[in-house]
């Protein structure tokens, strides 16, 4: 089976609610083996989330709507359900009872508005709601099987966990699995690691997807079976082959702020901070638990080397001297040249000051983006890793 999901709702579109139920359900439909193929947004117009609704019969085999079945004129997904399945909408007295109850029970009268949420497709199946005045529904079409729910998460996932994951599981036998595990990789870019694993990026199942940002990579593997251990194996076939071909630059399930944590954790080691750059990278690129292990900083934004040369020895005496000062096991410094070609790229420079050493890295970056830092600090931040690494 496969399926797509409607969120309905102008508040979406207009950015003013971030969609949390598509995530969630995405991530439920995955728990059953179920593939989604597609997630929209429409606004509350009932034409439009009729036209979306017959779209979506034509592609998936179950349509998951949320959304618009609250009691005012704007909540019209009942409408476009029934005009997309071309069924008129039947009133039920038993629905409209469980409304008026509810509102008996805050102390207050149903105001007559709630009475079209009595109101479901013909032949539908109907899912009571007791977190709320919204009930849910099932229509199953020749063309295919539409669930509606309510829009606020709450309801959503309770009715989901509690009616439709069981229909789906019970009655439509869909107990499959659709698992994903992400890896992580550092030091090598998109373009590389997408050749080095192009084939297996073409395959169907299981699948691999690349992700960048701030020169990380996240790799997610998917691997759809009949059991949990089956998709691991596939997985874990996978896992094997990425680690042959991108060695080192593998981290595994750890991100890099994460790996150089537990690196300097377990190898007891002391970190002392040089900043040339006033945003300050490298104290922004280490995560919570690895700043246990830095000692102090020194931030001189204000030294702006004349050219590449003048930086490599700024960040090599600024290593040096945190180390020095602050008696730590690791001096880390970065720091940018002030010489900024016409095409808006200088050189940035990391040192590594340490018991055999120094060790010093240099990378140009485009001092036009906003990202500038964060890449930036990932550079220093791999390369504290490879130093720990080796020690």
């Amino acid at each position: 089976m496969n399926a797509e999901i409607l969120a309905v709702g102008s508040e979406l579109l207009l950015g003013e609610t971030v969609d949390t139920n598509s995530a969630y359900l995405a991530r439920q439909l995955a728990s059953i083996g179920i593939d989604l193929f597609r997630k929209s947004v429409v606004g509350d117009n009932e034409m439009r989330i009729a036209a979306a609704i017959d779209e979506a019969l034509n592609r998936a085999d179950l349509v998951i709507c949320t959304g618009g079945l609250g009691p005012t004129v704007d909540d019209v997904t009942r409408e476009a359900v029934a005009r997309a399945l071309q069924r008129p909408l039947v009133f039920h007295q038993h629905l409209l009872d469980q409304i008026e109850a509810r509102f008996r029970a805050f102390g207050r009268s149903m105001p007559e508005s709630n009475r079209r949420q009595a109101y479901v497709p013909e032949g539908a199946r109907i899912v009571e709601n007791p977190r709320g005045t919204a009930p849910a529904f099932i229509v199953e079409d020749a063309r295919g099987t539409v669930v509606v729910l309510p829009g606020v998460p709450s309801e959503m996932r309770y009715l989901w966990e509690n009616a439709i994951l069981p229909y789906l599981r019970d009655e439509r036998g869909e107990t499959g699995i659709i698992l994903v595990r992400t890896l992580h990789a550092v030091g090598l870019g998109e373009s590389v690691i997408g050749e080095r694993l192009a084939d297996l990026m073409a395959q169907t199942n299981p699948t691999l997807g690349i992700s960048a940002k701030h020169a990380r990579y996240e790799l997610r593997i998917g691997a759809k079976a009949s059991s949990r251990a089956a998709a691991e194996t596939m997985i874990a076939q996978v896992e094997a082959v990425i680690r042959e071909r991108l060695g080192s630059h593998l981290l595994g399930d750890e991100r890099l702020d994460q790996t150089v944590a537990r690196m300097l954790r377990e190898r007891g080691k002391t970190l002392a901070l040089y900043e040339g750059a006033v945003t300050a990278p490298l104290y922004r690129a280490l995560s919570k638990e690895a700043l246990e292990s830095v000692r102090g900083v020194i931030m001189h934004p204000t030294d702006i080397p004349a050219d590449d040369d003048a930086a490599q020895s700024l960040a090599r005496t600024g290593a040096i001297d945190v180390r020095h000062r602050w008696r730590t096991d690791i001096g880390l410094a970065l720091q940018p040249s002030g010489l900024i070609a016409s095409d808006g790229f200088a050189t940035v420079c990391v040192a590594i000051a340490h018991t055999g050493g120094v060790d010093e890295w240099q990378r140009r970056f485009d001092m036009r983006s906003d990202d500038v830092w964060d890449f930036a600090g990932t550079m220093a931040l791999d390369a504290l890793r490879q130093h720990l690494a080796s020690a």
